[in-house]
């Protein structure tokens, strides 16, 4: 039984102030028609070019989009046991850094620059688990510790400016393994971080995916990363996923024009570090 399965899903938004090209009527889609699933334990990559739909998408999964200006239709949406397509706001709620955590591009936006380290991430601790006072504080200091925050109680009591780009996000999958969650959605979590960093960063999100036995749903441009740590890879193009399979096929011997392309562009920026580098 699949952990996550998705069909016909369809994201639309209002047309205003939008510059997508794709259009139905007064609205503008993201995501036509998709349909997928993934199994416990998977690591699935969504690949494809800024306004392709892969953000949509992720978000869509627990209905986290703002409604209006989006609108998520499908046929289904479930995760293990769940209807998340017809599930009520507590229910969903509870599934969001809960069952499902995400990890977004730009961690700086995400925590809140007035509260330190150790509060958001007591708060989130306390929010998705019975631990309180002592032991949220004993479970915040061995989560920052795990992400790699050594000396994690000295740590707690810093604010966000505090610290640079790749600990914040080192804080982020912190607070979104806390909950232990079934499946982790990364969006582009590394393309904030330059290049020493995000091999830093891809290093901990596999090792914590392969010693909980995570999901994960990684969101992303580059294919580099995707063949590092994906198992299998969904090409989308224009919201619509034009191919799907395991990496290393998908990679080495392209089917659809629009991936043949995308690995095209790849080998020809690898060719240009190199003569760079030379």
């Amino acid at each position: 039984m699949p952990l996550l399965d998705v069909s016909g899903l369809t994201v639309s938004y209002e047309r205003a102030g939008l510059a997508l090209s794709r259009s139905k009527g007064e609205r503008v889609v993201a995501v036509d028609e998709t349909s997928f699933s993934m199994e416990p334990g998977e690591i699935l990559a969504v690949v494809g070019e800024s306004g392709s739909g892969k953000s949509s998408l992720a978000l869509a999964i627990t209905r986290l989009l703002p409604s209006p200006p989006a609108t998520i239709q499908a046929r289904a949406i479930r995760f293990e046991d769940l209807d998340l397509l017809n599930a009520s706001e507590e229910t969903l709620r509870a599934v969001r850094g809960g069952k499902i955590a995400y990890v977004f591009q730009d961690p700086s936006t995400s925590l809140n620059p007035v509260l330190t380290i150790g509060e958001q991430l007591r708060e989130m601790i306390e929010l998705h688990s019975e631990h309180r006072g002592r032991q949220a504080d004993a479970l915040a200091i061995e989560w920052m510790t795990r992400v790699g925050m050594p000396p994690a109680q000295a740590r707690l009591g810093a604010y966000p400016h505090e610290f640079s780009g790749g600990m914040q996000q080192r804080v982020m999958l912190a607070m979104a393994m806390a909950a232990r969650p079934r499946l982790l959605v990364a969006d582009e979590p590394t393309t904030a971080l330059d290049v020493t960093v995000q091999l830093q960063i891809l290093r901990l999100i596999r090792d914590l995916q392969r010693r909980f036995g995570l999901s994960l749903l990684l969101i992303s441009h580059d294919l580099t990363v995707v063949e590092r740590l994906a198992h299998r890879v969904l090409i989308m193009e224009q919201g619509r996923i034009v191919e799907s399979g395991p990496v290393a096929q998908v990679l080495r011997e392209p089917a659809h024009p629009y991936t043949k392309a995308l690995v095209s562009a790849r080998l020809t920026t690898a060719l240009r570090s190199q003569r760079t580098d030379g």
